[in-house]
């Protein structure tokens, strides 16, 4: 037996004790192929793991006892694992990238326990962005989305003072609120709306005033749901827009983009969209760069191909 399988061996025995201390000493030999002898010695090995100059249980006390293991660590190796403080400012500034909307307690909750874990580390050697991370204000959440999304949670009927950009006009709309979706960083409502009886989508930003009233309402069809929602996002744009992006900035763009993230093969995924120009197609996948290149339509390959071109020729030419 080569070294690795033996230290393989006495890491699996390690953590089988641990886990079912008192073990019988023949059952233990008989999980790791070796008769009851080879393994007392093998125990007697393993007392000798730690530092020079190696005297018994400096670091594992594994013995046998009426014919049974017992195994205790030395106190340091049971502390509980904990951040550093390098780890804890990633999982915060990880954080800002969410959406405080979707769960705002969730949220809420786990940055201040990582504040409070990356606050108690801080002393006169801490860098000045620690502190400068620390003092960011948060996101407001905004009371009308939060009304909204416990509407949703709770099947409650929701009545909302609502601009029509198309009309210039405002009105007041009772809603059977279904779902809440975000589209190319915009957040729609999609409901039933009891004054044009038909379901609507009304953009979030032209909310005025959001009220959750005590009416509940039955749950809608998943099916008819499923074909609205693809029908009304293919009428934000003309053209149906697909972009790859790598497995590096993947998570990214599942938590930006949610529903319209398909994975990909190789660990990538694949956005969908729909826009009626270019531009805002071609600036993220240059802004991703090289995670992300343009698949479909043509038009947003040549488009991406030109944007780059010209960006190149700006720095031609200039010395560094």
């Amino acid at each position: 037996m080569n070294i690795t399988d033996r230290i393989n061996r006495i890491l699996f025995i390690m953590s089988f004790v641990a886990q079912n201390q008192g073990v019988a000493l023949e059952e233990l030999a008989k999980q790791v192929d070796m008769s009851p002898d080879e393994l007392t010695k093998e125990l007697e090995f393993m007392l000798l793991i730690g530092k020079p100059p190696f005297r018994p249980d400096d670091y594992v006390d594994i013995y046998v006892e009426d014919q049974r293991v017992y195994i205790e660590f030395d106190q340091m190796l049971n502390r509980p694992l904990r951040l550093t403080r390098g780890e804890a400012l990633a999982l915060l500034m990880s954080l800002q990238l969410l959406d405080p909307e979707v769960d705002p307690e969730a949220v809420g909750s786990l940055k201040n326990k990582i504040e409070q874990l990356i606050s108690s580390s801080i002393d006169a050697a801490s860098r000045l962005e620690d502190s400068i991370l620390l003092d960011r204000p948060a996101r407001p959440v905004s009371a009308h989305f939060d009304r909204l999304r416990k509407a949703v949670e709770r099947r409650r009927k929701v009545e909302i003072e609502y601009y029509s950009l198309g009309r210039n006009e405002t009105s007041n709309r009772v809603v059977h609120p279904y779902f809440l979706m975000k589209s190319l960083d915009y957040w729609y409502l999609t409901g039933y709306c009891e004054l044009r009886k038909d379901l609507r989508t009304f953009k979030f930003e032209r909310m005025l005033s959001v009220k959750m009233l005590p009416n509940s309402f039955p749950p809608p069809q998943d099916s008819a749901i499923e074909a609205y929602k693809k029908e009304f996002l293919s009428s934000l744009g003309r053209r149906h827009i697909e972009i790859y992006f790598d497995s590096s900035v993947a998570p990214w763009i599942c938590e930006q983009y949610g529903t319209s993230v398909r994975e990909a093969q190789d660990g990538g995924v694949i956005l969908s969209l729909f826009s009626e120009t270019l531009e805002y197609p071609s600036r993220l996948v240059l802004g991703f760069a090289p995670h992300a290149r343009p698949l479909t339509p043509p038009e947003l390959v040549s488009k991406v191909t030109e944007d780059a071109q010209r960006v190149l020729g700006l720095y031609e030419g200039r010395a560094n």
